[in-house]
């Protein structure tokens, strides 16, 4: 059958119509890119490996997380380039999740990078691996035993290290963390939301805008806190207390806010804090909250990753470093 000139003229349309909109979207793709309205999100495979219920970074590896380039030591610790080696005698030994490691940020303007280049004389051994809880921080600390004269051992406390399972797991066998949302519950959409998440910006700054994830991520984790064990943590918080006693180092845990708690900064919007510093409190754990420092700044979503619920950006990296070097005694 021979098309006539109205169906090879609406195929015509047709397809002026769909490179023209494909046209548009690698348009505003470079330009979401190029003015960094928005950032990737996903860890390049390879770089990661399970032993024991708890994951790991491959030892002097190299590779991309949110979209920068991460490079790893021998022991599988992040560093500021391939081939580092440490040089100095004393040891601060890091403990924290992704916010901690840097997601997103080079690693010479991450708070670790700068007290790195701010204290020569001292080494800052930074465990912290994306998806870490409370639980495989009570693991992690004994390797601090490889080294000697481990004089500070600092933990980044990140308001989601109460769940029991990793973030960044298989989704088939992980729990529920604060991420889950109806749509996630699609495998398809799940696959699809992977994969865009680490390779589109467009995609990052559409949903960013359209779900406002700093929000829904915070009140999903919020309600947890309404069922905290806080018996199960206050163990767990005085593992690490214990561990440090008998190594002699100074054990300070930091408290990091999420990004939507810094918008107005109210008692209830705190109440996850409150609880976590009731149990330090009880246990007799040196802390430090920052939270109200992230508060008092202006424009406090600029201290955070592009729509992200908690990772910091070069900015927020900057503002826990000022803090760090008055608060800590290197």
């Amino acid at each position: 059958m021979v098309d006539g000139p109205q169906n090879k003229s609406m195929k015509k349309i047709l397809l002026v119509n769909f490179f023209g909109i494909l046209l548009i979207i690698i348009l505003l793709e470079f330009i979401s890119n190029f003015f960094k309205l928005s950032g990737l999100m996903g860890i390049q495979k390879g770089l990661v490996y399970e032993k024991d219920e708890t994951h790991f970074l491959y030892p002097d590896k190299e590779g991309v997380i949110f979209d920068e380039k991460v490079f790893t030591d021998r022991y599988g610790y992040r560093v500021p380039t391939k081939n580092f080696r440490y040089k100095n005698n004393n040891n601060t030994f890091i403990l924290g999740d992704s916010v901690t490691f840097g997601n997103g940020v080079k690693e010479e303007n991450t708070f670790v990078g700068l007290m790195r280049k701010k204290f020569k004389d001292q080494n800052f051994l930074n465990s912290s691996v994306p998806g870490y809880q409370l639980k495989d921080h009570v693991k992690i600390l004994k390797g601090s035993t490889k080294f000697k004269n481990v004089n500070n051992i600092l933990y980044f406390f990140t308001l989601n290290d109460i769940y029991g399972s990793s973030n960044i797991a298989n989704l088939d066998n992980k729990k529920k963390d604060e991420s889950d949302y109806d749509l996630k519950k699609i495998q398809l959409f799940n696959k699809l939301n992977a994969y865009l998440r680490n390779k589109s910006y467009l995609y990052m700054l559409i949903k960013g805008i359209g779900t406002d994830p700093s929000k829904r991520w915070f009140l999903n984790l919020e309600k947890e806190y309404g069922n905290i064990n806080s018996s199960q943590i206050r163990k767990q918080f005085t593992s690490l207390k214990k561990f440090s006693e008998s190594t002699q180092s100074n054990l300070v845990v930091i408290i990091l806010p999420y990004e939507y708690q810094t918008r107005n900064c109210s008692k209830n919007v705190l109440n996850p804090q409150s609880k976590i510093i009731e149990i330090l409190n009880t246990s007799k754990i040196n802390f430090r909250d920052f939270t109200n420092y992230f508060c008092n700044q202006k424009n406090p979503n600029k201290n955070f990753y592009k729509f992200d619920p908690m990772h910091l950006s070069k900015n927020g990296h900057m503002l826990v470093f000022k803090k760090l070097k008055n608060e800590i005694n290197f």
